[in-house]
């Protein structure tokens, strides 16, 4: 069910965090995506520490959950680099390992 393969979600419904983690992904996609003039290398590696400690710190299951809905976000733009990037938001997270 994970490591990227997309499926419905039932249990995703509370929009206050579904519309978070949609904002989450579209800002690590930006960030991702700027050229080193826009946003330096190792100021988004920082940028991005701590929220990968607090993501770190879910259960698995709420891991899980979080890329999920980082995913149907990306289901929301049109197929292209966008959508790519918003794809790749989980597993710059690790957010799919199962490690507790």
């Amino acid at each position: 069910m994970h490591s990227g393969e997309l499926t419905p979600t039932s249990g995703h419904r509370d929009p206050l965090l579904s519309t978070l983690a949609e904002a989450m992904a579209h800002l690590v996609a930006a960030v991702d995506t700027s050229t080193d003039e826009e946003a330096s290398p190792d100021a988004a590696s920082t940028w991005f520490e701590y929220p990968a400690y607090l993501f770190g710190r879910l259960s698995a299951e709420d891991r899980h959950r979080l890329a999920d809905l980082f995913r149907e976000a990306a289901m929301k733009e049109p197929e292209g680099p966008w959508r790519e990037a918003l794809l790749a938001v989980p597993d710059g997270f690790g957010l799919d390992e199962d490690e507790d």
